[in-house]
């Protein structure tokens, strides 16, 4: 699979599926034929993404290039219903089923558990993920949103391996990556990190990040608002990308920021969350950058804004 993939969760265009018409097709069409152009290989779902719409649209871009789907690597997501989360194994069936139907797929490579569900007992779902496998409806299991904990207790009753964990991550999210960081900026936990990325380099698991450039924070495109309480952190590290712009072809803050995760052994694959296609060739373009390791530890000190010991 390519280093970087296409979230597809904006592929459509909209978030109700009655308003889809000949314009979001097009439009579909034209950022996968990017994606495609720039190598990306690797496009992942949820059946939630546009409430159906994304995996719907995804058929009528494969339709689009006939004989592409086995050069692709196809990943969906289960668990996430509207205002609450479901791992029951009459749902994992019906969602996979409808998330293949509307992709007009007989298997995706890979089917991801979207959240914890605190009401589903881990041996029930790793039965039913199981069952799926042995169908051969789904080639590999992997999870999303998991702690440590959570994927020990899935993995404990799974057959199957746990392939990978797509979380959030990036220069402005630090917690996968740094376990024990106390009062480190960009850190939403108490220890200050939550010990994700040590526990995939352990296991073999590949590590997926969505939102690597934090919602656009990072691209340098964005006007920090005056009381965002993050702004002195965020322009900080925008700064240290801007400056280290030149020394990789005039990379720019975006490109950099998705070549500072493509630098971590776990071999994080980043998840470019467009589907304009200039943005998903300025991205993808960033698997083409080696970022030296002390330019590395520059970014990881403007965005914990703590010098390195």
């Amino acid at each position: 699979m390519s280093r970087i993939a296409l979230g597809c969760m904006g592929l459509a265009g909209t978030w109700n599926p009655a308003e889809v018409g000949p314009e979001h097709r097009k439009n579909a069409i034209a950022a996968f034929e990017a994606a495609l152009e720039a190598g990306i290989t690797f496009y992942d779902h949820a059946d939630i993404y546009g409430g159906t719409a994304c995996e719907t649209i995804f058929k009528d871009c494969l339709a689009a290039f006939p004989g592409i789907r086995e050069k692709l690597f196809i990943a969906t997501k289960v668990g996430i219903r509207s205002g609450y989360f479901d791992h029951s194994p009459d749902y994992i069936r019906q969602s996979i089923s409808g998330s293949l139907d509307r992709m007009g797929l007989d298997y995706v490579d890979l089917y991801q558990i979207h959240r914890p569900d605190p009401l589903a007992h881990p041996a029930e779902t790793a039965a039913v993920l199981d069952e799926l496998v042995e169908q051969g409806r789904i080639r590999a299991v992997g999870i999303s949103n998991y702690f440590p904990q959570q994927t020990l207790a899935l993995q404990k009753y799974l057959k199957a391996p746990i392939v990978s964990n797509q979380i959030s991550i990036s220069l402005l999210r630090l917690d996968p990556i740094y376990e024990g960081a106390e009062g480190v900026a960009g850190s939403s936990t108490a220890r200050g990190g939550d010990g994700v990325l040590d526990q995939c380099l352990e296991l073999g698991i590949t590590p997926l990040a969505y939102s690597p450039i934090a919602k656009a924070w990072l691209s340098g495109k964005r006007n920090v608002p005056e009381d965002n309480p993050r702004k002195e952190q965020i322009e900080r590290t925008v700064a240290a990308l801007r400056e280290l712009g030149p020394a990789y072809n005039d990379a720019t803050p975006t490109q950099l920021a998705v070549a500072w995760l493509l630098r971590h052994p776990s071999r994080i694959i980043p998840l470019v969350g467009s589907n304009n296609p200039t943005h998903i060739r300025e991205f993808a373009a960033a698997a083409t950058i080696e970022l030296s390791r002390t330019d590395w530890y520059k970014l990881w000190v403007a965005a914990r804004g703590v010098r390195a010991p």
